[in-house]
């Protein structure tokens, strides 16, 4: 519940004057200058979210993160700020932030991440508290040393095992922590962990038994109501096994002993967030003893802490492909161009394979935003994106390169490829009307093509400089029209398809 809870803000002027902090429904919103209020020494005990504008300096943001964390573990600070990269996000995460939003945001996105965040928070005050439960379990046993050393010995693992949890945002350092780290807590022959979303199962052999490895991860798979392979989504109830000491075998078989004949011990746990299951923990050993009561506690806080983990490398993830998108189009950003610029000159440069770069530049695109408003002039860019990315294969990589300018990079095609592409989109730009909320729009584009088979070409930079100077000349030329970039031994750059603009 958030009704009549006191957010803290902390941010410059402008940001505090922003209209979107009287939108949060059931919220206190205090705002307070960056420059004025110190978080590490003025925030209040009571208060459960921070939010926090991120400074021109990113390391005086990590600073005030360690400050914070060092007296307030169970705060859940939001940062807000330019879009910094995904690199800069993700150290900002594992620093102990929760999220990390792009300013401005809507009241909508930012609500879903004070709700989301605050139900983190739970999670987290859940988890210290079993802790303390642990602790004072601990003391309880204190006059039996052999059963404290062993408890003792069991928080210590558990303690790494969490950290390694927490100490990475990848699904699979995460699962290869949770088995290199199991056995030392509670002694099983065979481990399993299966997701509902996505489709994902691990399992682990004392014995390196591959063939019962294997049979477990598809037992798992089927009890989530899925066949080996099968990659539709789930969104069935989980139901683990109870603890026992009979064999994991399908029921008709009506077995009580495993295929070597030794009787199987099985516990398993489920994952969850909140009251919602994402998966099955399961643990078996070739022994007769059962799973203790004490074993199974500690089980559900591994899974317990292993479900967050795992969450938040989904959300790491999700955040990382965010960051690699304009948010308006949808498009890669200019950023993210880099990737497949420099994979095509690597290729172009050691193999000669032909590639071309096409940036096209929407004309007297600024008479839009002033004759219709910003609103209108998003729609067209929205709609541009959208006819590029459709009439380029699945191979080729649209990006908004900045403002109306967009860029395509085009792997195996050659300039006369490039150049009829090019034209294609430029004649469908000029004849199409894209539709707003309030009207039509018109609008054309020039366009810039550069191939790497030039031979001035030998660097991201110069392929970039030379498919813009093309554009450059389409825009000299009278715009609507697409410009090759010649060879420099050959001269100038030529136009094609030169037409007036309407």
């Amino acid at each position: 519940m958030t009704d009549g809870m006191h957010i803290v803000l902390v941010a410059d002027s402008r940001v505090c004057r922003a209209k979107v902090w009287t939108k949060l429904p059931g919220m206190k919103v205090d705002v307070f200058n960056r420059r004025a209020y110190s978080v590490e020494t003025r925030l209040p005990m009571d208060v459960p979210v921070l939010l926090f504008q991120v400074g021109a300096r990113f390391a005086d943001t990590v600073k005030v993160l360690d400050r914070v964390f060092k007296h307030r573990r169970d705060l859940c600070v939001i940062l807000i700020g330019p879009d910094i990269g995904a690199d800069h996000t993700a150290r900002l995460l594992r620093k102990g932030a929760y999220d990390y939003l792009a300013w401005p945001c809507p009241a909508s996105r930012l609500l879903e991440a004070v709700h989301s965040g605050l139900a983190n928070r739970r999670t987290f005050l859940f988890m210290r508290d079993l802790s303390d439960e642990l602790a004072r379990t601990n003391q309880a046993l204190a006059q039996d040393r052999d059963e404290l050393a062993q408890c003792n010995r069991h928080l210590s693992f558990l303690h790494q095992l969490t950290q390694a949890f927490s100490g990475t945002l990848e699904a699979e350092t995460i699962v290869k922590a949770l088995f290199a780290g199991l056995p030392s807590l509670i002694a099983a022959d065979l481990v399993g962990l299966v997701r509902a979303n996505p489709d994902q199962a691990w399992t682990w052999s004392q014995a390196q038994d591959v063939q019962g490895a294997d049979a477990l991860r598809s037992r798992l798979l089927n009890r989530l109501g899925r066949m080996t392979g099968n990659a539709t989504s789930w969104h069935g109830a989980i139901r683990p096994l109870r603890s026992s000491s009979l064999a994991l075998v399908p029921a008709a078989a009506g077995s009580d002993q495993s295929q070597d004949g030794h009787a199987v011990s099985v516990h398993e746990v489920t994952l969850a967030i909140g009251s919602h299951g994402v998966g099955i923990l399961h643990v078996q050993r070739t022994r007769e003893r059962p799973y203790t009561r004490q074993e199974q506690q500690l089980l559900a806080t591994i899974a317990a802490a292993l479900a967050v983990a795992l969450g938040n490398a989904d959300v790491h993830g999700q955040i990382q492909e965010l960051a690699l998108r304009d948010p308006l189009t949808g498009v890669l950003n200019r950023r993210a161009l880099n990737g497949p610029l420099q994979r095509e000159l690597n290729a172009g440069l050691r193999y000669g394979s032909s590639a071309c770069l096409l940036l096209l530049d929407l004309d007297y695109f600024k008479s839009v935003n002033d004759r219709l408003g910003h609103v209108a002039g998003d729609g067209v860019l929205e709609r541009v994106a959208a006819l590029v990315q459709e009439r380029v294969r699945e191979v080729d990589s649209v990006g908004r390169y900045g403002g109306e300018e967009f860029a395509v990079v085009l792997p195996h095609t050659d300039l006369a490829q490039a150049q009829a592409l090019a034209e294609r989109i430029r004649a469908e730009i000029e004849r199409r009307a894209f539709d707003l909320d309030d009207g039509s729009v018109r609008i054309t584009a020039s366009f810039g093509v550069a191939s790497l088979q030039d031979s001035s070409i030998d660097s991201i930079g110069r392929w970039i400089a030379a498919a813009d100077s093309a554009l450059y000349e389409a825009k000299a030329q009278g715009r609507n029209r697409v410009a090759i970039h010649a060879d420099h031994r050959l001269g100038r750059p030529h136009t094609a398809a030169m037409r007036a603009v309407a």
